[in-house]
């Protein structure tokens, strides 16, 4: 267990440094940067300019300015955004809290409504599976424009007062906080959902037919106690490999939702980072979202691993 943990580690940190690497590389690659977009600005001059040119250091080389800047990542700090003159981890903190609130509530609605729909038995778990399959067919980004469109029709539409420096304090009553995160976290539900479902009705549908399910409703044992000992166990090797790609996913599954619905996460931050090239800030928060991913992968492994017996005898 403890070799294969570390191989998978050592996996991890060769798929975080290609990750930095490439995103810095290409960021260095891009035609323009961002004095070419503060240069338009016009009360800036250009003794101002130049000094601000200076402090970034434009002189070093490409591996060492991704040394020293890996270096400062290793000691906490991941530098000065030049376009918000502050640093990117007091820039990145609030901003992936809210991303983490917003993700959370989406998988966890979709994983609840998920499992319950799955576990829907007889004629209605063909309305279930057209249900998912509507979903499927629709594509993520089209399902939350849709759903923003209706809102706005149905002027469901909450004011958002969260101040993104401030996740938490910023609303005046709870009743707003919640108002403005049901639409975005519905747009998170509705568009994880169908995986959830399809995940959930294939484990159920092979659980049901393995030898122990069969025995123990043969013996006549109640219908909740066939579920919880012995389907939900028997199906939940696949369901949690999918877990943990949801949690890989908490940075990064809802950007395109929070530019969407103005919701002030990670992404438009990352997008208006992109948009000043801001490398800084669009290299630590690419980086980051590759770190969670890999904490996910190595979380459902390990879960996996707590659950089922023959890895556990596969690894002794």
């Amino acid at each position: 267990m403890i070799r294969s943990f570390a191989t998978r580690i050592l996996h991890a940190l060769i798929t975080l440094f290609a990750v930095s690497w490439l995103c810095f590389a290409l960021q260095q690659a891009a035609p323009g940067d961002y004095f070419t977009t503060l240069s338009l600005e016009p009360g800036l001059s250009a003794r101002t300019l130049n000094a601000i040119r200076e402090q970034s250091d434009p002189h070093a080389s490409l591996v060492h300015r991704y040394v020293a800047w890996c270096a400062a990542m290793l000691h906490g700090d991941m530098g000065q955004s030049l376009a918000y003159h502050m640093s990117v981890y007091a820039l990145l903190a609030p901003r992936i809290l809210n991303t983490l609130l917003l993700s959370l509530a989406g998988l966890a609605g979709a994983w609840l409504a998920g499992l319950l729909l799955a576990a829907i038995p007889g004629r209605s778990a063909a309305v279930v599976h057209a249900l998912s399959a509507l979903l499927w067919s629709i594509p993520d980004p089209v399902l939350a424009f849709l759903l923003l469109l209706a809102a706005m029709r149905l002027h469901a539409m909450a004011p958002l007062t969260l101040d993104a420096s401030s996740p938490f304090t910023s609303f005046a009553v709870a009743g707003t906080f919640t108002r403005a995160l049901a639409l975005p976290a519905l747009a998170m539900t509705l568009g994880y959902l169908p995986l959830v479902l399809r995940h959930a009705q294939s484990g159920f549908l092979a659980a049901r037919i393995a030898p122990a399910v069969e025995a123990a409703e043969v013996h006549g044992l109640p219908p909740h106690t066939v579920w919880f000992r012995y389907i939900f166990p028997e199906a939940a090797n696949p369901l949690i490999s999918l877990f943990g790609l949801g949690l890989g996913s908490l940075l990064s599954a809802s950007l395109f939702v929070e530019v969407l619905f103005g919701w002030p996460g990670l992404g438009p931050l990352l997008l208006n980072a992109i948009l000043q090239r801001d490398i800084s800030v669009v290299a630590a928060g690419v980086l980051i979202s590759a770190l969670v991913l890999i904490s996910g992968n190595l979380i459902a492994d390990l879960l996996l691993w707590l659950h089922d017996p023959r890895l556990r005898e596969a690894s002794a």
